[in-house]
């Protein structure tokens, strides 16, 4: 296994958020929340590619997975030919034929949802003064509420197939969306927490 980071679609992890491993019969991307698993029949190849001003080395992995974004690379220190050396000894051998490659489709989330989200997210912050009695410090509260709002709307989407079937586009999987729904989760989860014990200290005093 080898720590690096990662580019899933739009979302971009830096060292050391992201794990490849690679087995006759698998190849794993694990980066934070979530986890990306090829067969060698989903892998069209395995090619090096540097990021903007080659800041950063990797390769890129050209699947045929369609619930996946089509954009997967795993950034690496180092040659990246060398990991794809690594890759091909430890057996793994892409067999997708190049006409299978997956290419971007389009926004997975429909926009209209996109909108509803941004209304209610600025919305939250809206909420009057006086609603919030003066016993607690209103800065944490309003910080907390739209914070809890993000994370339970990303966990939603990404457990219920319910919501998916309303805020996905046509023909979209919610794993096209994942990493950024995990990343959203992973931001808002301990932010919500420190905001919440200011809070509870606050009161407290």
């Amino acid at each position: 296994m080898i720590t690096g980071g990662a580019r899933i679609g739009l979302v971009d992890a830096t060292w050391p958020f992201a794990k490849l491993s690679a087995s006759p019969v698998e190849l794993r991307l694990k980066c934070l929340l979530d986890s990306y698993d090829f067969a060698p029949s989903q892998v069209v190849s395995l090619e090096p590619h540097g990021s903007f001003l080659r800041f950063h080395n990797g390769l890129r992995v050209v699947h045929a997975r369609s619930d996946y974004p089509s954009k997967i690379v795993f950034w690496c220190q180092g040659n990246p030919e060398e990991l794809i050396s690594r890759i091909r000894q430890a057996g793994f051998l892409p067999t997708a034929p190049a006409s299978s490659e997956v290419r971007w489709r389009g926004m997975p989330l429909r926009w209209a949802w996109v909108g509803i989200f941004l209304v209610a997210w600025n919305a939250l912050f809206l909420i009057p003064g006086a609603a919030i009695p003066d016993r607690i410090n209103r800065e944490p509260a309003f910080a907390c509420v739209p914070l809890l709002f993000a994370f339970l709307v990303a966990w939603s989407i990404k457990s219920s197939p319910t919501v998916q079937n309303m805020v996905l586009s046509d023909g979209h999987s919610v794993n096209e969306v994942k990493g950024f729904l995990s990343l959203i989760q992973f931001v808002s989860a301990p932010l919500c927490v420190v905001f919440a014990i200011l809070q509870v200290v606050d009161l407290l005093r």
